[in-house]
């Protein structure tokens, strides 16, 4: 999809239609990041992930506005609706990216071309909204082509066509090339991809090591077996929010950190999933962000025994006496919720999952705010929405 919250926006106030639009935070929202900027506001040099006050500098005439996240989802699950016309293998990627597996749908639609048209004109026609479609031999170069076709483009790359396509472009279009990666390619001499492909393997492994240096050049070279998966299983959940202010009252702070994991205790049982490891993240005034992690000793999803492994760590946080920014919580190592029940000892965690299960039924139908902890109630309800992060 392309500026894919911007154009949700336009298409429910067609107002904003050729105008800077940026959506992360209001004017006021400084310390904010852009979550996506229309095409009228890249034009000044706007992008995702950049500071808001950043934003506001480059393009301060452009509209700066918080979003909806309850309207993005909506789009997307209509997107998803139309894709699933055209194959039943559907892969989101994220809430504006999908990869399709179009091969048994050629003859039913009539090749490539087809199948791009039909998926364009379905996704306009129901919802308003452009879209950019690559198709390609694997989801390595549709995701590059589709990057390179925006916006509102179609482009087709056959096969055996692949390194030809790949040769000219930026190191920078590869996917998962950040700016280390392509630090170090530069000072190699490498700068397109058409150069790593043909970069001596041995320079890259002394620069990369061995499994680093090989994944970079079969990237090079528009080689990728991946297969498009339609069933997701998240590899870890998290919530986290910046603060409008710095923040550094930690009995504050303590409550954020509850009402964080809530929303991922959450979030995990909608997905069915139990966590072992917990991880605390805290950044500070000066940006200095520092991480403390703990592995439990059973997966669980219970709020209580993941509560009680963050609190463990917030001392860690508060070691370094500095106002807070940012603060956020993460569950990992995720496993299906299948545990055992213990043989001893096992009735209190119990008790809690029979509690959780009644308290996520009356969630599911009145809202995440129906019903709280007595240890997040400080934290605003306003909070919990303004922060895209928290709007499970």
């Amino acid at each position: 999809m392309d500026a894919f919250f911007a154009a949700v926006e336009v298409v429910r106030n067609p107002a904003l239609a050729g105008k800077p639009l940026i959506i992360g935070g209001t004017k006021e929202d400084r310390r904010g990041v852009v979550s996506t900027a229309s095409y009228e506001a890249r034009h000044f040099g706007v992008h995702s992930a950049m500071p808001l006050t950043e934003a506001i500098r480059l393009c301060p005439q452009g509209i700066f506005m918080r979003g909806n996240t309850a309207y993005y989802q909506e789009a997307s699950a209509q997107v998803r609706a139309i894709l699933e016309t055209v194959t039943p293998e559907v892969q989101m990627a994220s809430i504006d990216e999908a990869y399709l597996d179009v091969t048994g749908s050629q003859r039913l639609f009539g090749g490539d071309d087809a199948i791009a048209a039909y998926i364009k004109s379905e996704i306009r026609a129901q919802t308003g909204l452009p879209c950019t479609i690559a198709i390609t031999p694997n989801k390595l170069i549709s995701k590059v082509g589709s990057d390179y076709a925006k916006p509102n483009g179609y482009l087709r790359v056959g096969a055996g066509e692949e390194r030809a396509f790949l040769a000219p472009l930026s190191v920078k279009k590869l996917p998962g090339a950040g700016p280390r990666t392509c630090t170090v390619l530069t000072s190699l001499g490498i700068v397109t991809v058409g150069e790593l492909a043909t970069a001596p393997l041995r320079v890259l492994e002394r620069a990369f090591g061995v499994s680093a240096a090989v994944s970079l050049q079969r990237m090079a070279l528009g080689v990728s077996n991946s297969v498009v998966e339609t069933a997701h299983v998240p590899k870890s959940i998290s919530r986290e929010t910046t603060f409008p202010k710095d923040v550094g009252d930690w009995a504050q702070l303590e409550r954020m950190v509850a009402f964080l994991t809530e929303r991922c205790a959450y979030a995990l049982r909608e997905e069915g999933m139990e966590a072992k490891r917990v991880t605390l993240k805290v950044r500070y005034g000066d940006f200095e962000t520092k991480t403390f992690a703990k592995t439990l000793e059973e997966a669980t999803s219970v709020d209580s025994v993941l509560a009680g492994a963050l609190q463990a760590m917030l001392p860690k946080g508060q070691a370094r006496r500095a106002p807070v920014r940012l603060i956020g919580v993460a569950f990992g190592m995720l496993r299906s919720n299948q545990h055992q029940t213990l043989l001893f000892d096992g009735s209190n965690s119990e008790k809690w999952e029979q509690v959780l299960g009644r308290v996520d039924g009356v969630r599911h139908k009145l809202g995440f705010e129906a019903v709280r902890s007595g240890r997040s109630l400080g934290v605003s309800r306003r909070a919990g929405w303004d922060t895209s992060a928290l709007s499970r």
